[in-house]
């Protein structure tokens, strides 16, 4: 059983991984986006694929929440050395658009697998109908580039030539591509290798624990603010620019239900998918990390202490109803996704800067309301 003090050494080696991984993939990565724009994450996840810790100092916000069991189950047959990978927002909804190339690596002790390190960069072009592969005025998935299902680009420690001479021959800058993605590699190594000095230090089955406590104990942060909250139904709605042909902005609306400590998001009476590349692709999971990135900013404004792992996404339940712009269909285009979920923060915000005013920055509201 861990108690408070070991469960914070073992939270402190876990983010120390995950910085070293960070450091790993920022130092060896070949583009801007990698190197510059850190448009990066690493993580390391227990043995569902669930996220228990993620670095502070380098990459990008948006991933805490991450859970890679969908596509890690969509690949059979791991083992030691192997690397998966995926870019397609259709399959594992692990990559949100083309140019997210997510990679995991299974990490074994005793030929178990006891964790999993993981992450994505941005590649800087996936081929399709422009350069980068991103325009708002695209209109299917199949415009925005060479997408790749989740399976092995790496087995037992060799990379598959086959898979990297197709995205080779599709993208327009291939050498960034491999680059980066060998680059993130090397981090997932990093990573495995400081798993297993955790093992070493913890024992497998205690290491297993403790993982499980980080991810207890983030829920239990975070059901702690939500208690701390009025219960209540409130609801906050905005609109993003659409930019297609004589198109309308698109409305995304946010009815907030707050009972004890838990927290329903109804997103229902958000606008259908768009014929612009500006829809979030949700696969439904009710506790996708897209839609919770304004979540996490909320809890951790509340309380900077929280821990930042799948745990705490726990207590919230999202409904996106299928077909909406927060739940395209398959062949809706996705690869502006960044500008709708940069207004859904603003939605989430608004709607609990109602419920704690004194606490929370309200954004300007087009429509608000609540009841107690």
């Amino acid at each position: 059983m861990f108690d408070r003090t070991n469960l914070q050494v073992l939270a402190n080696h876990a983010r120390a991984a995950a910085e070293n991984m960070a450091h790993t993939l920022h130092r060896t990565a070949h583009s801007a986006f990698v190197k510059e724009t850190q448009d990066f994450t690493v993580m390391l996840m227990d043995r569902s694929g669930a996220t228990f810790a993620v670095p502070m100092e380098l990459g990008a916000t948006w991933y805490p929440g991450l859970s890679y069991h969908r596509a890690i189950a969509m690949v059979n047959d791991y083992r030691p050395g192997d690397v998966a990978f995926t870019n397609d927002p259709y399959s594992g909804h692990v990559a949100t658009h083309a140019p997210d190339t997510h990679l995991w690596k299974p990490v074994f002790v005793d030929g178990e697998i006891v964790a999993w390190t993981g992450g994505h960069i941005h590649n800087t072009d996936m081929g399709g109908a422009v350069p980068a592969s991103l325009s708002r005025a695209l209109t299917e998935i199949h415009q925005e580039g060479v997408r790749f299902p989740p399976m092995k680009l790496v087995r037992e420690g060799v990379f598959d030539e086959t898979i990297l001479r197709i995205m080779s021959t599709n993208v327009r800058k291939p050498d960034l591509n491999i680059g980066d993605i060998k680059a993130l590699v090397g981090a997932l190594n990093t990573g495995e290798r400081k798993i297993q000095a955790m093992v070493k230090k913890f024992g497998k089955a205690g290491f297993v624990e403790g993982v499980a406590a980080l991810l207890d104990h983030a829920e239990a942060q975070a059901r702690a603010v939500l208690r701390a909250m009025p219960d209540g139904t409130w609801q906050f709605a905005d609109y993003a620019d659409e930019d297609s042909v004589e198109a309308n902005p698109c409305r995304l609306k946010l009815t907030l239900t707050i009972k004890g400590d838990e927290a329903v998001l109804d997103f229902t009476g958000s606008d259908p998918q768009l014929g612009s590349s500006l829809n979030v692709p949700s696969g439904g999971d009710p506790r996708h990390t897209m839609l919770l990135v304004g979540v996490y900013y909320v809890l951790y404004t509340l309380n900077p202490k929280i821990l930042l792992n799948t745990g705490l996404t726990r207590p919230f339940t999202c409904i996106t109803p299928q077909g909406s712009v927060l739940n395209p269909v398959h062949p809706a285009a996705v690869g502006m996704r960044s500008l709708t979920c940069a207004r859904l923060r603003s939605v989430i915000f608004g709607a609990f800067s109602q419920v704690l005013p004194e606490r929370l920055p309200a954004p300007p509201a087009t429509t608000a309301s609540s009841t107690s």
